[in-house]
């Protein structure tokens, strides 16, 4: 009997483009999956940067803040423009801080703080920059009613100023610990040491328009201060008579910190 002719083995093309099309999806989807956990990873690590112009501020304030009628915004708004390497605005904190904070606790104003770096240089390290980022670390991370972290931090900072004539300023690692021992958590560190805030902070200075530090505003208008009895009467003039607010007793400021030596080259 006649044995039929083995057929030929056809290749499929069809087929096979199917295959390959596949192997590239998932080769594809595989890429996108590592790329996107990569991100992930990088931005729970490190935070998302501000963008570019972008003028953060941090506000301080109380649940039962007084507000515009028919809505959540505050009737009363102190913006403070601040540098820590500042002599004037370390005045400044120990003549206003107290009446500020009591303007804060009694729900008359919201306070929005702007950490500038008009004093950033060289011969400064940038430490304005880098104190000034340090802060809005620290705030990020702030649960507490108030942000009582970020307040400690920021007194800390004022207290701990160095000379802006010295040679030496606090690195990351210093700030990092100051936060520390303000009762900072979370993310605080990686947030310092990366610098997640640095550019936004040397570059809000020229972003706000705040050619001096300390400037206050008030709802947004240039606020000429004189004496926390005058603020505190603005702030009435605004919100109304709140029972028992009156300035409080300036702290007085200690000098600041002698300046550290400069280290001695290596041998």
């Amino acid at each position: 009997m006649a044995q039929k002719p083995k057929k030929t083995a056809a290749y499929d093309l069809k087929a096979a483009d199917r295959k390959r099309s596949m192997l590239i999806r998932i080769a594809l989807t595989a890429t996108v999956i590592v790329i996107a956990a990569a991100l992930f990873g990088y931005i729970v690590l490190y935070g998302k940067k501000p963008a570019d112009g972008e003028a953060k501020a941090i506000r301080v304030a109380t649940s039962n803040v007084i507000t515009k009628d028919g809505t959540s915004e505050p009737k009363a708004v102190i913006s403070m423009y601040e540098d820590f390497l500042c002599p004037v605005c370390r005045r400044f904190e120990g003549e206003y801080g107290p009446t500020i904070t009591q303007l804060i606790n009694s729900g008359a104003v919201a306070v929005d703080y702007y950490m500038v770096a008009i004093l950033d240089s060289p011969a400064t390290q940038n430490y304005s920059s880098r104190a000034g980022a340090a802060a809005y670390c620290v705030a990020d991370e702030d649960k507490t009613p108030n942000k009582e972290v970020f307040s400690r931090f920021h007194a800390a900072l004022y207290a701990q100023q160095p000379s802006e004539t010295g040679t030496v300023f606090p690195d990351d690692a210093a700030l990092v610990e100051t936060a520390r021992q303000a009762g900072a958590v979370g993310d605080v560190p990686n947030c310092i040491n990366s610098g997640r805030y640095t550019d936004m902070v040397s570059d809000l200075a020229g972003n706000t328009g705040t050619r001096a530090t300390p400037t206050v505003k008030i709802n947004g208008e240039d606020y000429q201060y004189s004496t926390p009895d005058a603020l505190v009467a603005k702030i009435k003039e605004i919100v109304g008579d709140v029972p028992g607010l009156t300035a409080a007793p300036s702290q007085p400021v200690p000098p600041p910190p002698p300046s550290m030596p400069a280290p001695a080259p290596a041998p």
